[in-house]
């Protein structure tokens, strides 16, 4: 439970700032929401992969994997 408040504040954060930077403008919360949550997916599954030592041809099960942990949220 803690991990999914913690995963949603995250993109929370990345989404505010991506609209920020982009000069806030309206109607748009939905793109900023996604753009957030792809970079934090990016995020989780490239540090998953170092940890996992950089396997090759293995990218595809880490970026499943860390869509996976977003999508509990």
């Amino acid at each position: 439970m803690q991990k999914n408040k913690a995963i949603a504040e995250r993109l929370r954060q990345t989404a505010y700032f991506f609209w920020e930077q982009d000069g806030r403008p309206d109607g748009r919360a939905n793109e900023y929401w996604l753009r957030a949550k792809q970079a934090l997916q990016r995020e989780l599954a490239y540090d998953r992969w170092l940890a996992d030592g950089a396997p090759l041809g293995r990218s595809e099960k880490f970026w499943h994997d860390a869509g996976s942990v977003l999508d509990e949220d």
